[in-house]
């Protein structure tokens, strides 16, 4: 009787042995396979991220790691020209350009290129119109559109993969500099005498300003009051993205009337007052060869 009730009570200890053995030998191929696909899947996405990635690579990812861009070719070189001229054909087919002379109040509005008239002795000497100039960094002059009453600028400026702080962003410093010029064109043009100095000039960073683009600066006049001249700007890429915001206030020196401010206005490519249509020979536009064969209108007839 013992014997019997001890050879029962092994047969249940070894029937579950039995049966986890038969099931784990049996699942043991179906989990290799399943663990296989998840494999073969996790490494499918990986791949085609990477190369979605490289392909088309997020904001982020540029301000993250961005490309080293060659350094700036040399103005005399012939790629550099091409490229100045390739810039200059993009500047004036700017869609927001273009819809900004077709505006319905196109009339009150001229067209310069102040950087332009400037004498070339006076030109190497001034940090934006001379040491700034070239390939990629101010490849070609900024393009101005103002009101006839000086209360309102649009200024379109192509700034180069060399003027950066953060490999493929603008320095805010250049930015800065931008902005106190394009900010002192419509305070002085609003001065007494046409002559002025920065007294303060305060600067939101809204976001980063990428390299190699096309960006627009707003500036409109906030008040003008005897020797007090105060305007506000934006930068603005051309999708229309604010990416800084600025204010200033500018000053007429008390011996401003002992200065000859004419040097100035034609720095700032102020024109004739004249309502006649602007094309080339009549009021100030006349034609001028750019760095590469670009043709670009030029005021001729600066006070």
């Amino acid at each position: 009787m013992l014997g019997r009730h001890l050879a029962s009570a092994a047969r249940r200890r070894t029937a579950p042995a039995a049966r986890w053995s038969s099931t784990s030998a049996s699942s043991t191929p179906s989990s290799f396979r399943r663990n296989l696909r998840l494999l073969a899947g996790a490494t499918t996405i990986a791949t085609v991220s990477y190369y979605l990635g490289a392909l088309y690579p997020p904001e982020f990812a540029h301000l993250l790691s961005p490309r080293t861009a060659p350094a700036p070719l040399h103005p005399d070189d012939p790629a550099a020209l091409a490229h100045i001229a390739e810039l200059e054909e993009e500047l004036q087919h700017l869609p927001v350009l273009e819809a900004h002379r077709q505006r319905p109040d196109r009339d009150d509005w001229y067209e310069t290129r102040p950087y332009l008239n400037l004498p070339e002795e006076r030109r190497v000497n001034s940090l934006t119109a001379g040491t700034l100039k070239g390939p990629g960094k101010l490849a070609i002059p900024p393009l101005v559109r103002s009101r006839h009453d000086a209360t309102e600028n649009w200024i379109f400026i192509h700034v180069g993969r060399a003027l950066c702080g953060h490999e493929g962003v603008i320095h805010g410093g250049l930015l800065a500099t931008l902005l106190d010029e394009s900010l002192a064109r419509v305070a002085l043009l609003n001065l007494p005498e046409k002559v002025g100095v920065t007294a303060n000039l305060n600067i939101n960073y809204k976001a980063p300003t990428r390299a190699d683009q096309f960006i627009v600066i707003k500036v409109k006049l906030d008040e003008a009051q005897g020797r007090k001249a105060r305007v506000s700007g934006t930068v603005e890429d051309m999708a229309g993205n604010i990416l800084v915001e600025a204010n200033a206030l500018f000053i007429q020196p008390r011996y401003a009337k002992l200065l000859n401010s004419t040097a100035v206005r034609h720095m700032l490519g102020e024109p004739s007052h004249s309502k006649e249509p602007i094309t080339p020979g009549t009021v100030a536009p006349v034609p001028v060869k750019l760095p590469g064969g670009a043709q670009t209108l030029v005021d001729s007839k600066n006070p």
